[in-house]
Parts: C-alpha cells; structure tokens; sequence
C-alpha cells in the first residue's frame, strides 16, 4: 500500500535542500560580489591616473605660486609670508597623495569585509538552521500554515532584502568615488582655504559606518525571521523594527551624516529636485 507519510517526508526534504541550495547561493554573493574589493579598475582606474597626473601639476603650479607670492612678499617687508608652511603643506599634499587610496584599501579589506563576513555567516547559519527544521513538522499545514500570513512576511522579506541590496552598493559607490576623487582632495591641503581633507575623512567614516551596521541590521531581521514560534505573530514586531532598521536606518546613523554634512547636501539636492520637478 502507497504510504503517504514517506511521500510527505521526502518532498520536504527536497524543498529543505532546494532553499539550504538558496541560502549558498545567496550568502556567496553576498560574501564574493557584494563585499568583495578588488581595487580601481576600468574606466574608475583611467579617472583615477587622469587625477593623479592634473593633481601633481596642480600642486606644483599652486605651490609655485605661493612660494613666489611669499617672496615678492617678504621682499617688500611683509610679516605674514611663510615659505615653510608652504613647504611642509606641500609635502604633506605628495604623502596624502600616496597614503589616501591605501586608507580606502584597508578601509574595504581590513574593516568591511571582516565585519561583514562574519555577520553574513551568522545570516547562513540561521537560515540554514531554521530551513532544516521544515523536516521536523508533522505535515504540509505545519510549515505553510497561515497563507496570508505567510505572504505578508515573505512581501516584506523581499522589500527588506532588495533595499539592502540597493544601499550596499550605493555605499560601496560612495567609497569607490572617494577612491577615484583622493588625488584631487590630497592637493586641496596646499589651500588653507578650499581643504577637503577633514570632509574627505568624514566621508570615508560615515560610508564605513553604515556598511557595517546595514550588514548588522540585516543579521538581527533574519534572525526575527527565522525564529521559532507556533505563529507569526510573536515574531512580528522584531520583524518589523528590524526591516525597518535596514530600510531607514538607525538613528545614530542618520546623526552621523547629518553631523558630517553629507546628510544636509543630500537633503538639500533633494528638496531643490522637488522644486524643479513641482515648478514643471
């Protein structure tokens, strides 16, 4: 006689080893294309060249210009030429010049990638875990009990995920342009007026930041998600504080780019934008 347990049994397995398969393949990419950093390359490499090459000329024009500047200046007595601070800026210029792209480098290999791969790991291990326990239910009403309930979750799941998706890789861009632009920021230490180099910082900072603790955010909503209760309700508002942790953003966070300035011009272009788009 046919024994509908065993057939019950065995599609559940299948199904646990088609989404144990999923999570591998979602947790590589995450680990081996997301996070991955394999320095400048392309045309971002071409950038990068053209702005090491206009930057050293224009630190030598600028520190040029200064330097003779100060001397017409101390020839006609002037007590506010300073040679040597000219010297020392210009030096600390040539150093940034070098050290800048090796600080995103470290930033990337040594900071994001650590941090990352580990919260990652913590994400396969759960939802690999909680795919396993699909064999322990008794029958198909036990694992998808709750139809529109179940919607509801996976609906947010995937709102969740692509804005993840979506923010690591504007961050990564982000850098990537911190990257490209460094030459550029390096020789603005020249200028006592127009130095980038403090925003340039703050930049790398709050991109820093915000990787790590998307990352953490994502970790802590899978891990509501996958957490065992007889309903979904339990496991609701972790759920949704955490969904909305990645998709907003902890407030610290939010402050930290305010603080840097960055948050102020993003709102800025973005109320200007609404301006065009409403004056239309």
């Amino acid at each position: 006689m046919f024994n509908f347990d065993d057939l019950g049994t065995r599609i559940l397995e299948m199904i646990r080893d088609w989404l144990i398969e999923l999570v591998e393949i979602f947790i590589n990419f995450l680990q081996n294309v997301m996070f991955s950093y394999d320095g400048l390359g392309g045309i971002a490499l071409q950038a990068y060249d053209i702005f090491v090459w206009f930057g050293g000329l224009l630190l030598v024009s600028v520190a040029l210009g200064k330097v003779i500047n100060q001397l017409v200046g101390e020839a006609e007595g002037s007590q506010e030429a300073n040679i040597w601070h000219t010297v020392v800026g210009s030096f600390k210029a040539g150093m940034l010049l070098v050290i800048m792209p090796f600080v995103v480098s470290i930033v990337m290999k040594g900071i994001i990638e650590p941090f990352t791969d580990y919260f990652i790991g913590l994400m396969g291990d759960e939802m690999i875990a909680s795919v396993e326990s699909l064999v322990e239910s008794e029958n198909f009403v036990d694992v998808f009990g709750g139809v529109m309930g179940q919607l509801l979750v996976w609906l947010l799941v995937m709102v969740v995920v692509a804005f993840f998706i979506f923010k690591i890789f504007v961050e990564q861009a982000q850098l990537l342009m911190d990257e490209i632009l460094s030459p550029l920021v390096a020789i603005s230490v020249v200028s006592e007026t127009f130095s980038f180099i403090e925003n340039w910082w703050r930049d790398i900072i709050s991109h820093t930041v915000t990787i790590v603790v998307l990352t953490l955010s994502m970790a802590l909503f899978v891990e509501a998600l996958t957490m065992e209760s007889e309903t979904i309700w339990p496991k609701l508002p972790a759920l949704i504080g955490t969904g909305a942790l990645v998709i907003s953003g902890p407030s610290l966070v939010k402050s930290i780019w305010f603080s840097s300035g960055i948050g102020r011009t993003g709102q800025s272009v973005a109320r200007s934008t609404m301006h065009l788009v409403s004056r239309r």
